[in-house]
């Protein structure tokens, strides 16, 4: 299961009106930008499988954790899973397997992955690399990986 603490965090961004509850519209919005694109009838049926009830006026932070866990298949015991996912990622990231990504590496995989330009210039890249380098020697570790990982979905 996600840690309450990162739910929270999750929570209050989207609970921008601060009346205490969450709308499915605001949900939706944040899945769409994650590239989840789901309507909002949709999130109302999945929230009336899951026996929440008429939730027009919004989740309170308990129906929230419920239902973030289902959308992003959060179940006890998943954290070890969670781990294992993030170590292939970084292996897909650290094509020569040395045990770092560097700059060339991020840039590669990215752009074959469509997730930036082709003409992503290299500065960039270090840049990106250098926010989460913290022993800043230019290449990012598992370790370092897991914190950009973490500060991107928590962004």
């Amino acid at each position: 299961m996600a840690a309450q603490k990162e739910i929270r965090r999750v929570y209050e961004l989207l609970e921008k009106n601060a009346d205490g509850a969450v709308t499915l519209h605001e949900i939706c919005q944040l899945t769409n930008k994650l590239g989840m694109v789901m309507p909002v009838e949709d999130f109302r049926l999945m929230v009336g499988n899951k026996g929440a009830g008429d939730y027009s006026d919004g989740l309170q932070f308990e129906a929230f954790v419920d239902l973030y866990n289902f959308i992003f298949n959060r179940e006890q015991g998943e954290e070890e899973n969670e781990s294992d996912d993030l170590l292939k990622a970084f292996k897909i990231f650290d094509e020569n397997e040395d045990g770092y990504i560097s700059c060339e590496e991020l840039q590669r995989v990215l752009s074959r992955l469509g997730l930036i330009p082709h003409a992503l210039k290299p500065q960039e890249c270090e840049k990106m690399i250098c926010r989460f380098d913290s022993d800043c020697n230019g290449v990012l570790d598992f370790s370092e990986f897991k914190s950009m990982m973490s500060a991107t979905v928590s962004a």
